[in-house]
């Protein structure tokens, strides 16, 4: 007889086929609403509003957003490319590392339209 997990494997892989989207990425969002999302993770880390490995996540997930938002709309600006370096290095992000991305992205987005 089968493993309990492997029968629920066999019965679970059809049915994610029965789910539209199911495997896909979703669609990158709006840049105008990736940079509001990536200013908020910004000012959690620079107000320091969690614990480290609580903000390096905010900050890294906002940074992917950012990050797909310019591929979708063809942006290379220096704001894309911090994103970009920053989803590069996730793994050496330090406090300090962060604090000075967040500070970098602040100035970078200040005149945009949100």
């Amino acid at each position: 007889m089968a493993p309990p997990l492997l029968l629920r494997g066999i019965v679970l892989v059809p049915l994610l086929a029965l789910v539209p989207g199911a495997g896909r990425a979703a669609p990158a969002l709006p840049f105008p609403q990736a940079i509001e999302i990536s200013r908020r993770a910004a000012d959690a880390v620079l107000r320091q509003t969690g614990s480290e490995n609580c903000l390096r996540g905010k900050l890294t997930n906002a940074m992917v957003t950012l990050s797909d938002s310019c591929d979708a709309s063809g942006r290379q600006d220096s704001l894309c490319r911090l994103a970009d370096q920053v989803v590069m290095e996730t793994s050496g992000l330090t406090m300090s590392i962060m604090e000075d991305t967040a500070q970098k992205l602040l100035r970078l987005t200040a005149g945009t339209d949100r």
